[in-house]
């Protein structure tokens, strides 16, 4: 398990660098690790990709392109 505070402060440097596409990109990445047999990299991914999301649906934050140009 991932540190709440160090996921929030991950996900939302990396949707200023990536946008909204780090959310999916990051679930998928979640469904390949547990995949692999690594459900604790699953399971800290999937709390980035959340906290990315929650950030994202604040409408005072939405600051961040919805696609890479």
């Amino acid at each position: 398990m991932i540190d709440q505070l160090a996921a929030e402060k991950l996900a939302s440097r990396m949707l200023a660098e990536h946008g909204v596409a780090f959310i999916w990109d990051t679930h998928v990445a979640a469904a390949a690790a547990y995949g692999l047999g690594e459900p604790d990299v699953a399971r800290a991914l999937i709390e980035i990709a959340e906290a990315a999301e929650n950030e994202w649906l604040q409408p005072s934050l939405r600051r961040y392109p919805l696609h890479d140009a």
